[in-house]
């Protein structure tokens, strides 16, 4: 088995370049999609075959938007949708 491998590690390499390669393209070229979905599961596995680690690529998830809370009477603060 380990003759065979070594006999044709010209085109091991080859196929693992190849597959890099295609799942980088497929990354590089679409947005991310929500992370809880089944095609962000699917989308996790082509970052992973890319070789697209960390905070290579956005994440999906939506920025907080500020909105305008009136605190008194004539003043208004923005503060954060997540903070409760």
């Amino acid at each position: 088995m380990i003759e065979t491998i070594l006999m044709h590690k010209a085109e091991i390499i080859e196929a693992v370049l190849g597959v890099v390669v295609v799942a980088s393209v497929i990354v590089g070229g679409t947005k991310t999609p929500d992370p809880d979905s089944w095609l962000g599961k699917a989308y996790k596995v082509l970052e992973w075959a890319s070789l697209t680690f960390g905070k290579a690529k956005e994440t999906g998830e939506k920025p907080v938007e500020k909105i305008e809370v009136k605190v008194a009477e004539g003043t208004t603060v923005k503060v954060d949708e997540a903070k409760e």
